[in-house]
């Protein structure tokens, strides 16, 4: 699986809290983050997973002031410990309550609200081959209870894969595939969640014209060089990135439709088609929801193109990176 990263650097907004005067520190006490990974979202192996830097958030309120601890910190893997690990050591302040949120990848657009304990994403936009945008948060209450062990950063989705997979069921062989792209599409929007998991998505109302060739969705589709031959049980990827990552959104009412023009072997000319995804019948999804894969199975035959889809798992709900 191909990916690229979208990179934007923006100013840091810093909440303006005050450390509380006097606190009690316990020095052997750092705190830690737990490194439990199981299964890859952001690419395909573990190893490259772990290179993937993460910018964690924290503050914590004690006798009802609120202090920031790690302020948009790059979080790491560390080989040698082995564990997520970060520069400047921080440790646990008894009797205090603590907030904690992270992103990845690293360089997405945040901002942090020290007292709600709140991550804002604003005018984030999806498209073919972008970043797995990934969430965690946390929360620990030392008031009660002295629990200095690593912090569990459970990771999830905050958009939906979209796949599109093409089968040639027509007697003749697929020559080319052109002019892929999704109309309709609501790309941009502003994503937030805060430290005890509760995330939200507020679209920008926009979207994706039926002759905007330039939008981010324009696909591209590589057949062999010899065609798509004629075979039910051959699927070829309709995007060379495979995999689009797009907002979480209704998909019936816009409506979000999938063009495309394909021409077969002997044919005169390319036959152009438009397929609605909400109205696609059967139990099919009338909306795309964060952290669900969908793949769509497009089987041409020699008069028309039929679409099905499947609600596939995207690895797992979450991952433990």
């Amino acid at each position: 699986m191909r990916k690229s990263l979208l990179i934007v650097l923006s100013a840091l907004v810093v909440g303006g809290c005050s450390k509380p005067e006097s606190v009690a520190v316990e020095p052997s006490s750092r705190i830690g983050f737990a490194s439990q990974l199981t299964k890859g979202s952001i690419v395909e192996n573990a190893e490259d997973l772990q290179q993937q830097e993460l910018r964690l958030y924290g503050a914590y309120t004690l006798d009802g002031r609120t202090a920031r601890v790690f302020d948009a910190e790059r979080l790491y893997y560390n080989d040698e410990i082995p564990a997520w690990d970060y520069a400047v050591p921080q440790y646990w302040i008894m009797g205090a309550s603590y907030r904690f949120c992270a992103v990845a990848p690293y360089n997405t657009t945040c901002t942090f609200s020290d007292e709600d304990g709140v991550v804002t994403i604003g005018n984030y936009m999806g498209y073919a081959g972008g970043p797995d945008l990934l969430y965690a948060s946390a929360e620990r209450d030392l008031r009660d209870d002295d629990d200095f062990s690593a912090v569990p950063l459970h990771f999830r989705h905050a958009c939906a894969g979209v796949r599109f997979n093409l089968v040639n069921a027509s007697s003749q062989v697929l020559t080319d595939v052109r002019n892929i792209r999704l109309v309709g599409v609501q790309n941009r929007g502003n994503f937030s969640f805060d430290s005890k998991g509760a995330m939200r998505w507020s679209l920008d109302g926009s979207t994706i014209g039926a002759y905007d060739y330039e939008q981010p969705f324009a696909g591209i589709c590589t057949l062999p060089s010899d065609g798509l031959p004629v075979n039910l049980g051959v699927k070829h990827p309709l995007y060379d990135e495979q995999v689009l990552m797009v907002l979480p959104q209704t998909i019936y009412k816009t409506p979000v439709t999938l063009h495309l023009e394909y021409i077969k072997e002997g044919d005169a000319e390319y036959a152009v088609r438009n397929i609605e995804l909400g109205w696609l019948g059967g139990s099919t999804p009338t909306e795309w929801r964060a952290g669900a894969m969908y793949d769509y199975n497009l089987t041409i035959t020699d008069n028309t193109i039929t679409a099905e889809v499947i609600v596939v798992d995207w690895v797992d709900d979450f991952v433990d990176l």
